[in-house]
């Protein structure tokens, strides 16, 4: 059996990764397009990033709706004020390069962005510093779908609900505007939504979980294991690519 002509075993582990990508992130607020993303641009790389950018949009809304009242206004303003700024000529630069530049730029994002938190890169919470990190996601996210761990440093230090509810607005607007300026430069169409529909599944299977583990996760710190997975994927794109040239 095949859906677009992906093999049936592809799409299971498609959507497990998506599942536990969901679960994550509707538990601690980010998580998703890390571990998922680069996973998908190995085993079905048009799966990645435009139709988990889709699926990430739907995600950070229903987390949105759930934790509405952890939400500051203020804070998405800025960042969304800073992702523009950063996302639209971002998406010229996707347009124009081919797939193996592609695919180097999105590992090279991935593992800078994760390289920053291992290296327990402490940045003090305030709108300047929030500006400058929604910038960043601006840009990994547009390349590679992939913006949180930009916001994972600066939110590191606030509390699980103001995390999952705050990020949660914020990646809707910031997806919403990746996905309307690659679809301006002809890279994100009806296409795309319908592969990301292949992946729902694991979505809403995802954030029912997140219901039960949420209040849980919130007293453990399990970003290291979701940034180890991501950076690993990302590593092993990175070197399929060089070894392509």
């Amino acid at each position: 059996m095949q859906l677009f002509d992906i093999p049936l075993a592809t799409l299971l582990i498609a959507v497990l990764a998506t599942t536990i990508g969901a679960t994550v992130q509707g538990s601690v607020g980010f998580g998703l397009a890390m571990i998922s993303s680069p996973i998908l641009l190995i085993v079905e790389p048009r799966l990645a990033p435009c139709p988990l950018m889709f699926c990430v949009t739907m995600l950070t809304i229903m987390i949105l709706i759930r934790e509405h009242r952890s939400v500051v206004k203020t804070e998405v303003a800025i960042s969304s004020v800073s992702r523009l700024i950063t996302t639209i000529p971002t998406a010229y630069v996707v347009s124009v390069v081919d797939a193996k530049t592609f695919s180097l730029l999105f590992s090279t994002a991935v593992l800078l962005v994760i390289s920053l938190n291992f290296a327990g890169l402490k940045v003090k919470f305030n709108h300047r510093n929030l500006a400058i990190a929604s910038g960043i996601a601006g840009i990994s996210n547009t390349i590679s779908a992939i913006g949180g761990p930009a916001m994972a440093i600066i939110y590191q230090s606030q509390k699980g609900t103001h995390i999952r509810g705050t990020l949660s607005a914020i990646f809707a607007v910031g997806s919403t505007m990746s996905m309307l300026s690659l679809a301006a430069v002809g890279k994100f169409g009806w296409k795309d939504i319908q592969l990301a529909m292949l992946l729902m599944p694991g979505i809403l299977i995802g954030f029912g979980i997140s219901h039960y583990t949420a209040r849980a996760l919130d007293k453990r710190n399990i970003r290291p294991a979701v940034l180890a997975v991501a950076g690993l994927s990302a590593l092993v794109i990175l070197v399929k690519t060089l070894l392509s040239y």
